[in-house]
């Protein structure tokens, strides 16, 4: 499966109107949920969060990768936002955060869920993937760009 299977044009907010993390989260998991990916939108938020007071999911270079096992999503769900203005995630490199993946998984899909996030952090190290990504303009270029690159 690709990542391409999972991340669809309907759940990319390519122009976020949250400035903070918490907001950027509620806005992309309700996004998520009109799509039918989160079947208990407060459930999901409150384990995201619960995740993210372990550690910042914010893995550095302007990327944040959200992200929480739940009950409350179906299979695996992927949402996309990029923030032009930045938010604060204290991410590792301690830069603003433009943009952000959301994923959640049912716990039973777990092992899949792993490889989508080892998979992810991959792509987004690499430097001509990065660099392409980071300069779409709309949802069906951001799709277009990981259709290129994944494998």
């Amino acid at each position: 499966m690709k990542f391409t299977d999972f991340l669809t044009k309907d759940c990319c907010v390519m122009d976020l109107k949250a400035e903070t993390k918490e907001d950027a989260i509620r806005e992309l998991a309700g996004v998520m949920a009109s799509r039918g990916l989160i079947t208990d939108t407060d459930d999901f938020i409150k384990h995201i969060f619960e995740r993210e007071h372990l550690g910042s999911t914010g893995i550095g270079n302007h990327v944040a990768i959200p992200h929480c096992p739940t009950r409350s999503v179906k299979d695996l769900a992927i949402g996309f936002g990029r923030s032009s203005r930045g938010i604060d995630f204290s991410a590792v490199d301690g830069k603003e955060v433009n943009y952000i993946f959301l994923m959640g998984t049912h716990p039973e899909h777990l092992g899949l869920y792993l490889k989508f996030l080892a998979g992810l952090s991959r792509l987004l190290a690499d430097h001509a993937f990065y660099s392409e990504f980071s300069g779409v303009g709309s949802p069906e270029e951001l799709i277009a760009v990981f259709s290129k690159y994944e494998k």
